[in-house]
């Protein structure tokens, strides 16, 4: 089996089908259907002439929606584009058009932005809208397909094989000039999380890929799969490789909230819902609101069970002493 992101994680629907691999609100879709849902869209790329190498932008919210695209993009073998949802219209055309993107998928609430820039960008093949509003309250793009529908519409594409040499690219937020896509070796970026996740799962770091359903299928049986919670973006690398990545190569479950802003008790009320094991933060900019929702739940005499959770990780600002301790 080659270190690919596709390649492990069909593998680890195969293993574990029915344990649940995404929820957003609540909406869970169980290993199975996470694999269905991505062979799907898959199928469309396909149709649409997007293989490998080809770059599919992202320009989503945290949901279900947007781990289902990226894992459709790397069925097809192509590249996964991480969009700030907070770019507005030349932020969005120079991203777009700087990592040479085929196709976009996006939130329909972000759909007028996309509307004023699509013209300028010849190169793009296919528009897929995920709605996330009224129909009254939103203007439709011209052109663009609805995600649920197009995951109807089409029969999920067969498994292929793949290269652990294909590219991965994430883009940076260009806090030193404009965003830069940083590229890797799939095997590379897939293979050191992998590692670095079974580390901090507390699991044997696999020799090789194909150890993985092995050690997937023993978590499982053994009752002790990962739940992770994210609140942090997955357009970011801290909330899509902290807090999904390394656990889907571990066959865990990954949480995310509704909320389009930190929400601290819809995370704490999500982490008592699911039996979170695992959470991702940014630093004091996370954990002071969580530690004010957890204090108000406690004196109004209604405390989170949060007695599930293992680890907190944090990345990218500062996580203070007192502030861990507290």
């Amino acid at each position: 089996m080659e270190m690919h992101w596709a390649t492990v994680w069909e593998a680890v629907a195969d293993t574990v089908p029915e344990a649940p691999a995404v929820t957003n609100g609540d909406t869970t879709r169980t290993w199975r259907e996470y694999d269905h849902r991505a062979a799907r869209l898959a199928a469309a790329f396909d149709a649409a002439g997007l293989g490998h190498d080809s770059k599919i932008a992202l320009y989503l919210y945290n949901g279900n929606e947007y781990l289902e695209t990226q894992y459709a993009a790397f069925k097809v073998r192509g590249v996964p584009v991480n969009v700030n949802y907070r770019y507005l219209d030349e932020e969005l055309r120079y991203l777009l058009d700087n990592s040479d993107a085929e196709a976009l998928v996006f939130h329909s609430s972000l759909g007028d932005r996309v509307a004023r820039v699509v013209d300028r960008l010849p190169d793009l093949k296919l528009l897929i809208e995920v709605d996330d509003g009224p129909a009254d309250t939103v203007d439709r793009v011209d052109g663009a397909l609805t995600y649920e529908q197009v995951i109807v519409d089409h029969d999920p594409m067969p498994r292929i094989e793949r290269s652990d040499d294909d590219v991965y690219m994430l883009y940076t937020g260009g806090t030193t000039g404009m965003p830069k896509g940083v590229m890797y070796a799939t095997r590379d970026i897939a293979g050191g999380l992998c590692a670095i996740g079974f580390q901090g799962l507390g699991l044997p770091v696999p020799e090789t890929p194909g150890d993985i359903p092995a050690i997937v299928r023993d978590l499982h049986e053994g009752g002790d799969p990962s739940v992770s919670i994210t609140g942090a973006p997955l357009m970011h690398g801290t909330g899509l490789w902290l807090g999904a990545c390394i656990h889907h190569f571990a066959g865990g479950h990954v949480v995310t909230l509704t909320s389009r802003s930190l929400d601290a008790d819809e995370m704490l009320r999500a982490m008592e819902r699911h039996g979170v094991t695992h959470n991702t933060i940014v630093g004091d900019s996370f954990s002071k609101p969580i530690i004010r929702a957890l204090d108000a739940a406690i004196a109004r005499g209604e405390p989170y069970d949060t007695s599930r959770l293992k680890m907190m990780m944090s990345s990218g600002v500062m996580w203070t002493t007192e502030v861990k301790e507290a």
